[in-house]
């Protein structure tokens, strides 16, 4: 073999190893590009998850805040509307003196437990009511109660109130969810 052929084969063989070396360093870039790209996936997809997870819990938290706002916001307009309710309920107490009140007094009397009752206190228009059944008793008209009575033993040692007011008054919440009930049904 001549110098000729040698450095020929010389370059042939170095051509191949060239080739090899290059065919082997793209084969190893596209390992290090795929793994590089399947890195990135996995690091996207963790990422997207977290995003997801914040967004949802933070969701979670607007919604809950929102809630509570409106549960207050409901408190107070149901406790508006229960004071407008009351107020209203109050003000159609004279309607009980229409038709049957002087039974309707005589029972309020009989409810009364048996006492020496000094003082009564009554709407001006049951003076005379009030003294058919108390004749003993000194008899206070007073505008301010609508309908029944408020008697108290001489001294004041036992006072009892049962006015039409005071009997709603107590009544009230008994009297509340119905008409709120009754109120949402028709909304």
């Amino acid at each position: 073999m001549g110098y000729v052929e040698l450095i020929a084969a010389l370059r042939r063989d170095g051509e191949e190893q060239l080739e090899k070396i290059r065919s082997d360093a793209e084969r190893e870039a596209e390992q290090v590009k795929g793994d590089a790209s399947a890195w990135i996936e996995r690091l996207r997809a963790e990422y997207a998850e977290r995003l997801a997870s914040l967004e949802a819990a933070q969701a979670r938290a607007i919604l809950a805040d929102a809630e509570s706002k409106a549960s207050s916001i409901r408190l107070t307009a149901e406790s508006a509307l229960a004071g407008r309710l009351f107020l209203l309920a109050r003000s159609s107490l004279h309607h009980l003196r229409d038709e049957g009140y002087e039974q309707l007094f005589a029972d309020l009397v009989r409810e009364l437990p048996p006492g020496e009752w000094w003082r009564v206190v009554v709407n001006p228009a049951d003076m005379a009511l009030a003294a058919r059944h108390f004749p003993d008793a000194e008899i206070t008209p007073d505008p301010a109660v609508v309908g029944g009575l408020e008697v108290s033993e001489e001294g004041g040692g036992i006072s009892i109130v049962n006015t039409l007011e005071k009997r709603m008054e107590r009544a009230w919440p008994e009297l509340l969810p119905d008409i709120l009930r009754d109120i949402y049904r028709e909304l």
